[in-house]
């Protein structure tokens, strides 16, 4: 392969000739150079209006979106607070009905109580009145088997 070939440095260049460093400074404005400020600020000020009705667009699309949510929001809470308030209803009953079984277990306990109370009372007082029966009828076969 043949070998690069330097690129010539950026003294050599301007070293070239003395006609192609000199430029032409004379500049004359023309009639265009004013109409084309006046359509950059036309199409500044379009622009503008354009951004303006664009944020405008945004902060409408952004609070009715707020609203959105905010209303989905307090539908849900007030499901969540309906639900909560059929789960208390129904534990209320719950422990209402509960509270009356346990009175009602209560009051048959009580009456078994009294009932068991009555039955012992009635077979002490016959073991009494057999004891007391045995002990006579003992009596009573002692000096008979003792004159035997």
């Amino acid at each position: 392969m043949p070998p690069r070939r330097k690129e010539p440095s950026p003294t050599d260049a301007s070293s070239g000739s003395d006609e192609e460093s000199k430029v032409n400074f004379k500049f004359k404005p023309s009639a265009t150079i004013p109409k084309a400020m006046e359509s950059i600020d036309k199409w500044k000020s379009k622009r503008t209006g354009i951004r303006k009705n664009i944020d405008k667009d945004y902060t409408n699309k952004l609070a009715s979106l707020k609203n959105e949510i905010k209303e989905h929001y307090e539908q849900e809470a007030l499901k969540r607070s309906g639900h909560n308030k059929k789960q208390l209803e129904r534990l209320l009953a719950a422990v209402e009905k509960r509270i009356s079984c346990e009175e009602k277990i209560t009051k048959e306990i009580d009456s078994l109580r009294e009932d068991t109370a009555h039955i012992a009372m009635l077979i002490d007082a016959i073991y009494s009145g057999r004891e007391e029966a045995a002990q006579t009828s003992a009596k009573k076969l002692k000096p008979s088997q003792s004159k035997e």
